[in-house]
């Protein structure tokens, strides 16, 4: 085996606790899946997050939630991207739980749904602009809404435009706002759900739980806060070394041999490359992007520096600091988790 994806369940759940202990009373957590777990195996995340007392799951399309249904989960699944009016039978058939933003979506639920009725969400857009009806629009919207009888409003949610430590009191103000819209909601509909909080929110404005928080990254071991937290890292990309070779000072290397040493060094080479998703920006934030960047991988505890550019099926490292490093060995390798190729591998313990 060349290349693989080590994930941990065990730090999986251990987050999954961790965010569990952050809620109040009366919030429950929706572990996100969308992306096929963020790269890690939407299934095997579920199983373990549900395991842990996630009330939910939340993915964003239609196809994603059937492959969560075909490997045997049965909880809940809401759809945070609103569906296309195509898509609603299957909806209906998987038992998912719609999110929706116009009058073609809730047409289809409504033929779908049948005589049990169904449950949605309205998503509304207090900024980012992805998607979801504007708080000017709500209340006309909410009006055909009545009409669809088979329909339930269930929920009410919103996605802010909020970036750590940039957009603070802004992002205050958007949730405060949509709070107090969605308790005059709550008085209509008993039972409404009302969620604005991801992972961001939920570390930097805790008070903003409200009835539901919506976590991927947090499970994943990712804080997008500055705020520290004892996440654990459920996620290693490993590849073993290939080739190894001393190269001299001013020796030319790589395709138009555009890549000169700039001293003595030895390399290893690596079977992984763009296609596996290497050198697409890493989400951990031990890297730091800037003027001068490079990229790195690990050999035991040396660093070693990414050589040349990153072809689609190798990489050479500078392994000059590991002088034991031999063929055989693993490296351990930085990779966007959602970026890293499907293909791959992925063991897990």
């Amino acid at each position: 085996m060349l290349k693989w994806v080590e994930i941990d369940l065990a730090a999986i759940r251990a987050n999954t606790r961790w965010v569990l202990s952050r809620l109040g009373q009366g919030a429950r957590l929706m572990a996100v899946v969308k992306a096929d777990g963020y790269g890690h195996g939407a299934t095997a995340v579920a199983r373990a997050a549900l395991a842990e007392g996630a009330a939910c799951l939340g993915v964003l399309t239609v196809d994603e939630a059937r492959a969560l249904r075909h490997g045997g989960i049965k909880a809940p699944i809401q759809l945070l991207c609103p569906l296309l009016p195509e898509a609603a039978p299957e909806a209906v058939r998987l038992r998912l739980t719609p999110t929706i933003d116009d009058s073609r979506q809730a047409a289809a639920l409504d033929t779908a749904a049948g005589a049990k009725g169904l449950p949605v969400h309205i998503d509304l857009d207090f900024g980012l602009g992805r998607w979801g009806i504007s708080v000017r629009d709500l209340p006309g919207f909410l009006n055909q809404l009545r009409r669809r009888k088979r329909l339930r409003l269930a929920g009410i949610s919103t996605h802010i435009d909020y970036v750590p430590g940039k957009n603070t009191v802004e992002a205050e103000d958007k949730l405060r706002a949509f709070w107090r819209l969605a308790q005059r909601l709550k008085r209509e509909h008993p039972g409404l759900v009302c969620h604005a909080a991801n992972s961001s929110v939920l570390m930097d404005f805790p008070h903003w739980q409200m009835d539901l928080a919506r976590v991927g990254n947090l499970i994943y071991g990712i804080n997008p806060s500055a705020k520290p937290a004892p996440l654990k890292n459920p996620w290693r990309f490993c590849a073993r070394i290939i080739a190894l070779r001393r190269v001299v000072k001013g020796r030319s290397l790589g395709y138009a041999n555009e890549y000169v040493a700039a001293r003595t060094m030895r390399l290893a080479t690596v079977p992984v490359g763009y296609a596996d998703g290497l050198t697409m920006e890493p989400a951990e934030r031990l890297i730091s992007f800037g003027a001068g960047f490079q990229y790195w991988g690990w050999v035991g505890k040396a660093k070693a520096p990414f050589v040349g550019r990153c072809g689609i099926s190798h990489v050479l490292l500078d392994v000059t600091a590991a002088p034991r490093a031999a063929k055989g060995d693993v490296v351990v390798l930085p990779v966007r988790r959602t970026a890293a190729s499907p293909h791959l591998l992925r063991l897990y313990r």
